[in-house]
């Protein structure tokens, strides 16, 4: 994805006042960060005290 893209990605979300489907996409991207980030810290604390 090139910097035109996002430019025009950021334009259109600006444009529609109070999109839900961002929102919730927003909430489902952190949801799936921190379950990541979660499942490797928690691999990497069995690895330690095996």
């Amino acid at each position: 994805m090139n910097w035109n893209q996002m430019k025009l990605r950021l334009k259109f979300g600006s444009a529609v006042p109070k999109s839900e489907g961002n929102f919730s996409f927003g909430i489902m991207c952190g949801l799936l960060i921190s379950i990541v980030l979660w499942i490797s810290i928690i691999g990497w604390i069995m690895l330690i005290f095996k």
